[in-house]
C-alpha cells in the first residue's frame, strides 16, 4: 500500500502542534469539547432511548430480552474488533499530532483484519449455539455489522480535541438506526430487520467519518494500510487496553448473557431493561472521561502537580453529581422504567435501584483508571480489571441463578467497588496518590441529610418528600461548591488556568 497522502497546505492546518512542547488545554476548550460531546451524547441517547423504547413496547418483555441478549453477546465480538486502538491512536495523536496520517491508514488496517477474524468466530459461535432460527439470522446480521467498526473514526478526532465531529458522528448513527426502525418496524416484524437497520445505521456513521476525515480534516481517505511491521507494532501497545476493555465487558455483560441462558420468560426483558438505561446514563461518565483522556496524556509529559490539579478539581465535582443522579434515579426508579418502556416493565426497578449506584463508582473509578492509561500502565490496568471481571463473574454465576436480575445488579456493584480499589492503589503506587476519600465525605454526608428527609416525609407526600430531598442536597452543593464552580465557569470564559482555579487565585 503507498504511503498516506499528506495533507495539503491550502487551507491552515487546525491541528498544528509543537511536539516538543505541548502545552495543556485551556479550560475554555475543556469546557467547550464537553458541551460538544453533552450535546452529541444526549441527543444519540435519546434517539436510542426511543427506538428501544419503541421496540419494547412493539414486542414485549419476552421477544425484547432476546434483542437485550443478541445485543450483549456482541459486545464480546465488537470489543476485540477495536483491541484498545482507539484509545491508543488518540493517545499518540494527542502526544504527538504529526503521526495522525500514518496512524489513520496504519490503525484502520488493524482494526478491519481484527474485524474479519471477529467475524469468523462469530459465524462458528452460530454454528453451535442452540437458539432459534430467527435469533441466528439476527446474529449474523449483527456480525455483518462488524465490516464497518475499522472506519468509525472518532479516536482520530479524540486525539485531535475535535469533539463535535465525535459527536455528530454519533447523532448520525443513532439516528438512522431510530428513524429506520420507526419507519419499518411494527408489531409482528421478524427480529432480522432490526440486525439490518444495525447495518445500515454503522454505514451511514462510517461514510460520515471518512467525509469529515477527507473533506473537513483534509487527511487522505482512510485506506487501510496493512504493513505487518508496523501494525506488530501498534498492537503490541494497544493489546493491553484493548484486553482490560474485553474484560471491562466480562464485567458489564456476562450477567446479561448468563440470565438469557437460564431464563427464557420476562426476567430477561426487564433486566435488559434496567441494564440499558444505566448504560445510557453510564455513556455520560464515559464520554466526560473521553474528553479528559487528552488533557491527562498532556499532564504525563509534565509535572505531577499539574495532574493533581487537574484530579482535584475533577474528583469533587463527579462525587456530588454521582451520588445526586445515584440517590434521585433510585427514587423514581418504577416511574421512570414505566414512562421508558411501558407499565409492563416496572418490576425492572428491583435492579435498576441497585444498578444506578454503579454511576458514582464508575465516575471516582474512571480518574484512575484513565490515569493509568495516560501513563502508559496498560497491563496493570489489565490485571486490575481482569480480576474485576472475574469477581463479577463468580458473584453472577452465585447470584443470578437464585436471585434473578438484582442477583446480577448485585454482582456488578460489587465488581465496580473492587475496580475501584484496585485501580486506586494501582496509581497511588505507580504514578501518584490522587485522593478520592476527603472529596468524597461532603457529598456523602449532605446525601445521608437528604435521604433522612426524604423518608421522613415520603408518608406524607412521595413527591413533597423527593422535592425537599433534592433541595437540600443543590442546596449543600451550592453551599459547598458554588464560589469555587462560579469561579471554574468564569475562568472558562477567560481562558484561566485551572491551577489558578485550584489555587484560589
Amino acid at each position: 500500500m503507498s504511503a498516506p497522502r499528506a495533507r495539503t497546505s491550502a487551507r491552515p492546518d487546525p491541528f498544528a502542534q509543537q511536539t516538543q512542547s505541548v502545552a495543556a488545554p485551556a479550560p475554555k476548550k475543556l469546557a467547550t469539547n464537553l458541551l460538544f460531546l453533552i450535546v452529541g451524547e444526549f441527543t444519540a441517547k435519546l434517539l436510542t432511548f426511543a427506538s428501544f423504547s419503541y421496540l419494547a413496547r412493539t414486542l414485549g418483555p419476552r421477544d425484547y430480552g432476546f434483542v437485550e441478549f443478541t445485543l450483549a453477546l456482541m459486545v464480546f465480538f465488537t470489543l476485540p474488533v477495536d483491541l484498545g486502538l482507539g484509545s491508543y491512536g488518540a493517545r499518540e495523536i494527542a502526544r504527538n499530532p504529526d503521526r495522525a496520517p500514518q496512524l489513520l491508514h496504519e490503525i484502520t488496517g488493524l482494526r478491519l483484519f481484527l474485524s474479519v477474524c471477529s467475524m469468523a468466530a462469530l459465524g462458528s459461535l452460530i454454528l453451535f449455539v442452540h437458539q432459534s432460527h430467527e435469533l441466528k439470522q439476527l446474529l449474523m446480521l449483527y456480525g455483518l455489522s462488524l465490516l464497518g467498526a475499522p472506519f468509525l473514526l472518532q479516536w482520530l478526532f479524540q486525539g485531535h480535541d475535535q469533539m463535535r465531529w465525535v459527536a455528530l458522528t454519533s447523532i448520525v448513527r443513532q439516528l438512522g438506526f431510530a428513524g429506520l426502525v420507526f419507519l419499518a418496524f411494527r408489531r409482528g416484524t421478524p427480529l432480522l430487520y432490526i440486525g439490518l437497520i444495525e447495518c445500515a445505521s454503522v454505514a451511514g456513521a462510517a461514510l460520515f467519518c471518512a467525509y469529515v476525515t477527507r473533506l473537513e480534516l483534509r487527511f487522505a481517505w482512510p485506506w487501510p494500510d496493512l504493513k505487518v511491521s508496523r501494525l506488530m507494532g501498534h498492537l503490541k501497545q494497544s493489546s493491553p487496553i484493548g484486553l482490560t476493555e474485553l474484560a471491562w465487558g466480562f464485567m458489564w455483560y456476562f450477567c446479561t448473557v448468563l440470565l438469557g441462558l437460564i431464563f427464557s420468560d420476562a426476567t430477561l426483558g426487564w433486566w435488559g431493561a434496567s441494564h440499558r438505561a444505566l448504560m445510557a446514563l453510564h455513556t455520560f461518565v464515559w464520554l466526560y472521561f473521553f474528553n479528559l483522556l487528552p488533557s491527562i496524556s498532556r499532564c504525563a509529559l509534565r509535572s505531577k502537580q499539574h495532574l493533581l490539579e487537574l484530579m482535584d478539581e475533577s474528583v469533587r465535582f463527579t462525587a456530588w453529581m454521582g451520588l445526586l443522579a445515584g440517590g434521585l434515579l433510585m427514587a423514581v426508579a418504577p416511574d421512570l422504567l414505566a414512562l421508558l418502556y411501558g407499565p409492563n416493565f416496572r418490576q425492572a426497578a428491583r435492579s435498576f435501584s441497585v444498578l444506578v449506584w454503579m454511576l458514582p463508582v464508575a465516575m471516582l473509578s474512571g480518574h484512575h483508571r484513565y490515569i493509568l492509561i495516560a501513563y502508559k500502565q496498560q497491563g496493570r490496568l489489565l490485571v486490575c480489571t481482569s480480576l474485576s471481571a472475574a469477581s463479577a463473574v463468580i458473584l453472577g454465576l452465585i447470584l443470578v441463578p437464585r436471585y434473578d436480575g438484582p442477583g446480577a445488579a448485585w454482582a456488578l456493584l460489587i465488581a465496580n467497588t473492587i475496580n475501584l480499589a484496585l485501580v486506586y492503589f494501582s496509581v497511588k503506587q505507580l504514578v501518584v496518590e490522587v485522593p478520592v476519600l476527603p472529596q468524597l465525605a461532603t457529598p456523602l454526608a449532605a446525601l445521608a441529610a437528604a435521604a433522612a428527609l426524604f423518608f421522613a416525609l415520603f408518608r406524607i407526600s412521595y413527591w413533597l418528600a423527593l422535592t425537599a430531598a433534592l433541595t437540600v442536597y443543590v442546596a449543600c452543593f451550592l453551599w459547598i461548591y458554588g464560589r469555587r464552580l462560579a469561579l471554574i465557569f468564569r475562568s472558562a470564559g477567560r481562558g484561566t488556568a485551572l491551577a489558578q482555579i485550584a489555587a484560589g487565585d
